[in-house]
């Protein structure tokens, strides 16, 4: 399947001219939001509009039954992947629901029901208005937001905790260390990478920029975003405190049922109350 996958690719790039940008942005955008209710009560879920560069983003935010009266209180800001849009990624929110904090979650101009275009820059001005939005809730305690970046979300999350604001904690799942790592170590052929990237997005530069406490989760079977050349080096470049999870078996978008879901959610809620 997966030399299928490549072999797919490198006839997209050769033919078409495309880019390996063209697969990093894999939106996917509809009408209306359907999310489960059987974990988080619809009354604690917020759906949300706010403005990135004129283009109206949407989001949801979705409070513990206790938020507005218990201080302090967590923010996690989850910035997703680059496949389909909240909804896909919903089931994650919900692990984080469990471990007590208040989440918001938003698509990226381009996918869901958000407006505008794909690109690395638009990625960056959403990232800093989901953040400008989350601050300016009067039941949001700005200096307890953790940033959270899953896959192509460590990007978002990466510019929110080192040229946006100064979160509490920061969180990498599935994360690479930079584009151009992706495309050298064969992810995708050992194409130049100057040939198939316009955006080079180098989480490594940013992740040395930040001072608050990481937590790295990476499947130690991720055949996409490969764990030595991307979390590994990840991990190396962060300053203290941090701290790198491996999770046995665990492929790309498996870690929390990797790690097992109730292990996942302790991992998380003693990381971010321990820091």
């Amino acid at each position: 399947m997966r030399s299928i996958f490549i072999a797919t690719v490198f006839a997209c790039c050769v033919l078409s001219a495309c880019t390996l940008d063209s697969f990093m942005y894999n939106s996917a955008t509809l009408d209306a939001y359907v999310l489960s209710d059987s974990v988080i009560p619809a009354a604690n879920t917020e759906e949300v509009v706010f403005d990135s560069d004129g283009n109206r983003l949407y989001g949801y935010y979705v409070r513990q039954p206790d938020s507005l009266s218990v201080v302090p209180h967590h923010t996690i800001i989850y910035n997703h992947g680059n496949k389909d849009h909240i909804a896909y990624h919903w089931p994650r929110i919900e692990y984080l629901y469990r471990a007590g904090f208040d989440v918001f979650i938003y698509d990226y101009r381009g996918y869901g029901k958000s407006e505008g275009e794909s690109s690395l820059d638009g990625l960056y001005a959403d990232a800093a208005a989901a953040w400008k939005y989350v601050v300016s809730r009067a039941d949001v305690d700005s200096t307890l937001i953790v940033s959270y970046g899953f896959s192509l979300g460590g990007v978002p999350a990466l510019h929110q905790a080192s040229r946006v604001g100064k979160p509490h904690a920061l969180i990498l799942e599935s994360a690479f260390a930079s584009t151009r790592t992706i495309a050298e170590s064969g992810t995708l052929l050992d194409i130049p990478p100057s040939y198939v990237l316009r955006d080079d997005m180098d989480n490594i530069v940013r992740i040395k920029e930040i001072s608050c406490p990481v937590l790295i989760l990476h499947g130690d079977a991720d055949v996409f975003i490969n764990v030595t050349t991307n979390a590994r080096v990840l991990y190396d470049a962060a300053h203290n405190p941090k701290s790198l999870v491996l999770v046995e078996g665990a492929g790309h978008e498996d870690v929390p049922t990797g790690l097992g879901t109730q292990a996942y959610v302790d991992r998380i809620m003693a990381f971010i109350r321990g820091n």
